[in-house]
């Protein structure tokens, strides 16, 4: 008889079943203090912490936008760098376009294949176009579709925010951050956010795996991929 799994392990092969080319998979992603910072900026789709987001191009594979570079990667390992609810289950929220813009998938993947190797946009650079150089998670998924849909954003940019959304305040990390590179905070520019992103009337909410209220961000993010909170 086989082993059965441990009660922290959800294999990725369960979460694939429901999977469609194109379907938007968003994450809790633990890590260290920036993993952290994102998730306290904005709450996502029913108040969920969401801290990345991902393009599923299927046979098991997403585009991601991640340190150091665009990547594709296995689900099993994006699933894996999730935290853990206290059931063992990965934070995970899997979204898909309305059936209206669902002939916008193919060009927004293939757009996202040719930024493979592209470096990450550690700065969260603004006034950059779909020509840029570099991307961060949410900005990659935002001008593919972007690209899909004829240079006319599907997805809205939003006001980008570096405060804490329970104090208002500028968070350190971003202060400390922007000051080492000889910035400016690039507060209120137009750009995206993974949390804001999964709250798009542009998409259906397909399965949630494991989900937490955003302000208990600082719990979650600080724990190591795979960790759990039971």
């Amino acid at each position: 008889m086989d082993k059965a799994l441990p009660a922290t392990v959800m294999p990725a092969t369960v979460i694939a079943e429901d999977l469609l080319p194109g379907d938007l998979i968003f994450q809790l992603r633990s890590g260290g203090e920036a993993e952290w910072v994102i998730s306290r900026l904005f709450a996502g789709r029913d108040g969920a912490a969401i801290n990345h987001v991902a393009l599923y191009d299927g046979d098991g594979m997403v585009l991601e936008a991640v340190m150091p570079q665009v990547k594709k990667t296995s689900l099993d390992d994006f699933v894996s760098n999730s935290v853990l609810d206290n059931h063992g289950r990965p934070c995970v929220l899997i979204c898909r376009l309305v059936s209206s813009y669902s002939a916008l998938v193919p060009a927004a993947l293939e757009f996202a294949e040719q930024q493979l190797s592209m470096p990450y946009d550690l700065h969260y650079s603004q006034n950059q176009d779909e020509h840029q150089k570099s991307w961060y998670c949410s900005e990659l998924i935002v001008h593919a579709f972007r690209s899909a849909n004829d240079g006319v954003f599907l997805f809205e940019e939003t006001p980008m925010s570096f405060r804490d959304m329970e104090t208002g305040e500028l968070m350190p990390f971003w202060i400390d951050h922007y000051q080492a590179v000889g910035q400016k905070i690039p507060e209120e520019l137009p750009g995206s956010h993974p949390a804001l992103l999964s709250c798009s009337d542009k998409l259906i909410s397909i399965n949630i795996l494991g989900s937490l209220p955003a302000r208990n961000g600082q719990d979650v993010c600080s724990l190591e991929p795979g960790s759990t909170l039971a």
